[in-house]
């Protein structure tokens, strides 16, 4: 049987790990599931990911994060969109507060309790401040990628460029973010965040894998379908955006 996904939803009671522990060791020979035909992205996915950074004071101490994807196809062009912020009006076990900073990330594998579980289900709610919307060229069979990086031919000019690439639908997907910083001299760094299929279940409805960023932070991520994104509650603005949407005439009606 395939093996069941490398990390476990919130609501898995304490007594219940040996039981699963014991059947994925029995499965742990089996080979991963694969996909019966080319996985169609199109759609609204939630990714959760774990991650440690052994460079870190607490280099054991997993951390997670959170983001949406939405893939549309563009008549031969597929648009990847990514919304960085995840909003959610029950905030347990997501953020503390610390010296120096009331809003801090705690550093644990958060996973959705039932309420969060709930308001993911109907649509992630985002803000739409840092969404990433990019145009790949390609094909399913082939894979696909954005442009290439652009030359950045002034010495007093520094530039910042992504690439993203897909690759794999026809197995166990890749997907790749590339980022360069530099100018025509010299180039400040390279990064790449790299999530990794290895498992297809629910019949293409989750996706779960390995992550890996600039190689440091190493981890897992699951990535689930999901109704379209809402848009935030009013209350979940910043004053500025609050104060702007006044002026404008109010807000659009909440979906």
């Amino acid at each position: 049987m395939p093996r069941r996904p490398t990390f476990w939803p919130g609501w898995l009671s304490a007594a219940a790990l040996p039981c699963l522990a014991l059947a994925l060791a029995l499965g742990a020979s089996a080979a991963p599931a694969r996909a019966t035909e080319p996985l169609d992205l199109e759609g609204t996915w939630f990714v959760l990911i774990h991650s440690q950074d052994p460079q870190s004071a607490n280099p054991e101490a997993w951390r997670w994060r959170d983001i949406t994807w939405n893939f549309a196809r563009k008549g031969t062009r597929l648009q990847w969109t990514e919304y960085p912020l995840v909003i959610f009006e029950d905030t347990t076990g997501r953020f503390e507060k610390t010296a120096g900073n009331p809003r801090s990330r705690v550093l644990a594998a958060w996973e959705p309790n039932a309420t969060q579980a709930a308001t993911i289900a109907a649509g992630p709610r985002v803000n739409d401040r840092g969404a990433k919307i990019k145009t790949l060229r390609g094909s399913d069979a082939a894979g696909w990628q954005s442009s290439g990086r652009r030359p950045t031919t002034s010495a007093s000019v520094m530039g910042y460029h992504e690439q993203l690439s897909i690759q794999g639908l026809d197995a166990l997907p890749v997907f790749e973010r590339r980022d360069a910083v530099g100018n025509a001299l010299t180039s400040l760094g390279e990064g790449l965040t790299r999530y990794q299929v290895k498992e297809i279940l629910d019949e293409g409805r989750t996706l779960v894998g390995e992550y890996a960023r600039d190689g440091r932070h190493r981890g897992r991520f699951r990535a689930w379908r999901t109704p379209p994104v809402r848009s935030l509650l009013k209350k979940d603005k910043t004053p500025n955006e609050r104060a702007a949407e006044t002026m404008q005439g109010g807000p659009p009606a909440q979906r």
